[in-house]
């Protein structure tokens, strides 16, 4: 088997060291997938806009974790007043001036604190669960559109096969009618079915450019950016099913899927705001502190300090507290909900792409039955055409089915490449070789949650 997702992960520790986005020049030389997708990495504005998402939620984090430590605030101040006597008169003009330190800390709280550091470290891992997704979105993106490049050119490749076919048949058929073998009729049936030909080329040749703007799009370039692929043959490998079974599959995503432990972090941070609310509800004890030196002019100077603690007990807030632990539950509620449809529709994908692959894996037997069975046909008929024995019909006919065939050969490996990659993406990997090339580098995650 060659799967086509094991390699990501060493791509991602590769590619993302640094992840300032600037779509960098496609290489002069040919590049295989891995290649491939390495540059897209680098160049997709996705992965840039992933990785801002981190830093933010490590920014948050870090502010979070700021109130286990004390506050302390240095002032200074000037002052120049003149206030009146108990009798009226204005006393004289004094001018005050002097630094100032003070301080604020809370000692003990219940939970608060924890709550929200709790919070938002889960939206951290969720958000380093996230960019993992986006790489393998992106990764499943490229590979798409690379198969789809590679099927198309095999396609344009076949019908320009079917167009040469169908040009000698005509000269057949305008040599049998110009010897008197043959009638106008079956001329011009010959020049329909070139006509039929150069037709279904061009409706390929048009696809393959559609589907070169969309692999250059993904890569993070302009839709007319044409880059250069290596010689692959899909024909030239080895097609076999995946040795995990679809238990093992479906175990695998749970666990490995980065969209679902995301939601599961998820639900870690909804738990941690829980907590903090609650925490919000109960006493605090806060200890505060002062120190200053104070000059009034003509008078001298002092050191004035303060040091005292406050402990504080919420009451009532007009139920507001009350409704922040409800609304806090009800998030940590719908947090598990969501948790439990994604993981459905995650083990849906993954049934739905193992019996695609299934399905992808006997047809490319099937098909190439039926392209030797249509070979073989066509050559028999265009013999007996030659010598008179055939129809100008039966000659197109079979050359029609032939033409069928090389499609439906072309597309089982098309079909079964895009099933292997999509199935790898929605299983979170599959165990293999890279089918594009020597091994990519060893697995490192890009992330490390």
């Amino acid at each position: 088997m060659k799967p086509v997702a094991s390699w990501l992960a060493g791509i991602t520790g590769v590619v993302l060291g640094s992840h300032a986005w600037a779509a960098t020049s496609p290489p002069v030389q040919p590049m295989t997938l891995p290649e491939l997708t390495a540059l897209a990495m680098h160049n997709n504005p996705q992965t840039t806009a992933a990785w801002s998402a981190i830093a933010q939620s490590q920014a948050a984090e870090r502010i979070a974790r700021a109130a286990w430590w004390p506050t302390l605030t240095l002032n200074y101040s000037a002052q120049r007043s003149r206030s009146l006597s108990s009798s009226g008169q204005e006393t004289t003009i004094q001018k005050r001036y002097g630094p100032s330190l003070s301080l604020s800390y809370l000692l003990l709280d219940f939970g608060s604190r924890g709550g929200a550091i709790d919070q938002v470290a889960a939206q951290t891992l969720a958000s380093q669960y996230n960019l993992n997704q986006t790489l393998q979105d992106l990764a499943l993106t490229v590979e798409s559109n690379y198969y789809t490049v590679i099927g198309n050119a095999a396609l344009v490749d076949a019908n320009q096969q079917a167009l040469d076919e169908a040009k000698a048949n005509l000269d057949a058929a305008q040599i049998r009618h110009t010897a008197g073998l043959a009638t106008i009729a079956d001329v011009y049936q010959a020049q329909s079915a070139q006509a039929s030909a150069q037709l279904t080329l061009q409706q390929s040749q048009g696809q393959l450019r559609v589907a070169r703007g969309a692999l250059a799009t993904s890569a993070g370039y302009q839709p007319d950016m044409k880059l250069q692929l290596a010689d692959w043959d899909p024909q030239a490998s080895e097609i076999e099913m995946p040795t995990l079974s679809l238990d093992q599959l479906l175990a695998r995503a749970r666990e490995a899927r980065p969209e679902l432990l995301a939601a599961q972090a998820s639900e870690q941070a909804a738990a941690g705001a829980v907590r903090e609310a609650r925490g919000k509800a109960l006493p605090a004890l806060t200890m505060t502190g002062s120190i200053g030196r104070t000059t009034v002019a003509s008078r001298g100077t002092g050191d004035p300090f303060s040091l005292g603690a406050t402990l504080s007990m919420p009451l009532f807030q007009g139920f507001a507290l009350r409704s922040a632990i409800q609304g806090a539950r009800a998030a940590l509620d719908n947090a598990h909900a969501s948790t439990d449809s994604l993981r459905l529709d995650v083990e849906q994908q993954v049934w739905t792409a193992y019996q695609n692959l299934q399905t992808a894996y006997g047809n490319v037997d099937a098909s190439q039955v039926q392209l030797e069975s249509a070979q073989r046909a066509a050559d028999a008929i265009r013999a007996r055409y030659k010598s008179g024995l055939s129809s100008i019909l039966e000659v197109l006919t079979t050359e029609s089915a032939l033409a069928q065939a090389r499609v439906a050969r072309i597309q089982s490996y098309l079909n079964w490449y895009l099933a292997l990659a999509t199935l790898a993406h929605d299983a979170g990997g599959l165990p293999g070789a890279n089918p594009d090339g020597p091994t990519a580098p060893p697995a490192t995650p890009g992330v490390t949650p």
